[in-house]
């Protein structure tokens, strides 16, 4: 006799066509695909992109205000900007990151399987002007003049990047919902010197296992990599001081 096994069904609401926008943008902020002090597409662009009214924009446009993602200016040259995440790092306090402890370790463990994979697609379908943009990406990381939010910014566009050299796009889609669950974590981390160096070090490591096409080796560096990245972040946390630098 077949045993039918049984069915997971979950009960879902509606989304509302705003919350679609607050959360394409609000990605694309995280992922910083929209950079600090950048100008958002106009409410009516936005509307005719998302094919919305701009009540509904404005609706998810006032929710990623409400957290400091943006800010609205007034004038010639006035419109939505994007604030830099790091300044408003304090509305994402050390107490609501541990209520949502469990729901983070999940991501780790999830992140700890896909991206060393990624990386060791990436080494055996790496094409040569993704490494020699990772390159870039690494280089710029290092300069003594590059600020908290473009070397933030620059990590994220290495893993994207790693993960699309991998040729296969559930990976690609993957590493960027991860990214996206920590990147605010990430973005509350400690910029210094230290810090510079020691991504660099990791990710000119990686760049080379790629170049060789080292699979193994690819995987290995990531997994180390995002394994030390998710004891700082757990350390950060529950440390006694304050978030502050």
């Amino acid at each position: 006799m077949l045993i039918k096994p049984a069915m997971n069904l979950e009960q879902v609401s509606p989304k509302k066509v705003s919350d679609f926008i607050f959360d394409r943008l609000e990605e694309a902020i995280i992922l910083k695909e929209f950079m600090s002090d950048e100008q958002l597409p106009s409410e009516r662009d936005l509307a005719t992109i998302f094919n919305a009214s701009r009540i509904t924009v404005r609706e998810a446009l006032a929710r990623l205000e409400s957290l400091g993602l943006v800010e609205k200016r007034v004038g010639a040259k006035g419109g939505t900007f994007v604030l830099p995440i790091t300044r408003n790092s304090h509305l994402r306090n050390r107490d609501e990151m541990r209520r949502n402890w469990d729901s983070m370790i999940e991501v780790f463990e999830y992140r700890m399987v896909v991206e060393p994979g990624a990386a060791y697609l990436a080494a055996q379908r790496i094409k040569k002007e993704e490494l020699q943009q990772l390159r870039d990406y690494v280089t710029a990381s290092i300069e003594p003049d590059c600020t908290r939010e473009a070397f933030r910014s620059i990590d994220v566009r290495i893993h994207l990047s790693v993960a699309k050299a991998s040729g296969n796009a559930y990976f690609d889609h993957a590493v960027r919902q991860i990214r996206t669950k920590i990147n605010p974590a990430l973005d509350l981390m400690p910029y210094s010197d230290r810090v510079k160096v020691n991504n660099y070090e990791a990710h000119r490591d990686l760049i080379a296992a790629l170049e060789a096409g080292d699979a193994d080796r690819s995987r290995d560096i990531m997994y180390r990599h995002i394994e030390h990245s998710a004891e700082a972040i757990r350390a950060r946390v529950f440390a006694d001081e304050s978030f502050e630098d």
